[in-house]
């Protein structure tokens, strides 16, 4: 069958068409929302948080703040570390029934973080100050949380005790391993900040 030459005219004309309408739709697209960095906290957009930051927010162990920031520098609590470390080590499961345990008499007011608190306790990755306190609304201290950490790997303890007592023992394996990777740490009983925390928990988690 043959096509007259204006039928041909037509289809080509139409095929121009299309193709111009679908270019057209194609460049009102906004590309830059695509895996952008719009969604995480402001104040780590194009820092060297931004990995661990992202990271840990897109596992659902840390989160930011509603105002949009990371707030990197403020100090961060035990009760805070607790939850972190919670979802870090895939513990959630039993936090309804840990939330009934009262492994420690302080906790008053922490209903957010009981579960989470006892279920790391339960664990042997948190300790309390005492048998009966845990010191919620304390800001940990690095070398707290350096130890915390490590135990959330297992597997360690007759090693770590050749290395003395605590805290120079979690120290000087964490250094041994290079588990600190560029944070830097002058005094171990300072207050460990949210930014220095995100990137020990980011280095120390498995990335598959």
């Amino acid at each position: 069958m043959k096509i007259t030459k204006k039928v041909l005219v037509l289809m080509v004309t139409l095929a121009l068409t299309l193709t111009s309408a679908t270019a057209v739709a194609f460049a009102d697209v906004d590309y830059s929302q695509w895996n952008s960095q719009a969604a995480y906290p402001s104040d780590v957009i194009n820092t060297p948080l931004f990995t661990p930051v992202k990271f840990l927010i897109d596992q659902k162990v840390f989160t930011g703040y509603s105002d949009g920031t990371f707030k990197p520098e403020n100090q961060i609590t035990r009760a805070e570390v607790a939850v972190a470390l919670t979802k870090m080590t895939n513990r959630t499961s039993s936090l309804a029934a840990m939330e009934t345990v009262d492994k420690f008499n302080d906790l008053a007011g922490y209903g957010w973080a009981k579960g989470y608190i006892n279920t790391m306790a339960d664990a042997g990755i948190v300790k309390g100050m005492s048998g009966t306190s845990f010191a919620p609304a304390k800001n940990i201290s690095y070398a707290e949380l350096i130890t915390m950490l490590i135990r959330t790997k297992g597997g360690a303890a007759s090693e770590i005790e050749g290395y003395g007592t605590w805290p120079n023992n979690y120290i000087q394996y964490a250094q041994t391993y290079n588990l600190l990777g560029d944070v830097v740490i002058t005094d171990w009983n300072a207050a460990a900040t949210r930014g220095d925390t995100a990137k020990l928990m980011y280095r120390m988690m498995p990335k598959n």
